[in-house]
């Protein structure tokens, strides 16, 4: 099921799929499988799937200790 469908939190399923993370954080494919890959992702490997349940990907969203890379904004003096 496309995750356009669903139309609050409470209707996502139990278990999402690498591309319903994709779409909930607006990410590209690869950065998406990055993240799925990264140490302090809860990801869960069935086989060659990477799943990730929605209560646990809720805590990782709402942790206060996750890095948030930011980056400058240039802005044009010209004039």
């Amino acid at each position: 099921m496309d995750i356009n469908v669903y139309s609050s939190w409470e209707t996502l399923p139990l278990i999402l799929q690498a591309k319903d993370v994709q779409t909930i954080l607006g990410i590209s494919k690869g950065k998406t499988y990055e993240l799925m890959n990264s140490a302090d992702f809860p990801t869960i490997h069935l086989n060659k799937r990477m799943v990730v349940s929605k209560d646990k990907f809720c805590e990782w969203l709402n942790q206060d200790n996750r890095k948030i890379k930011r980056r400058a904004i240039y802005v044009s003096r010209k004039g």
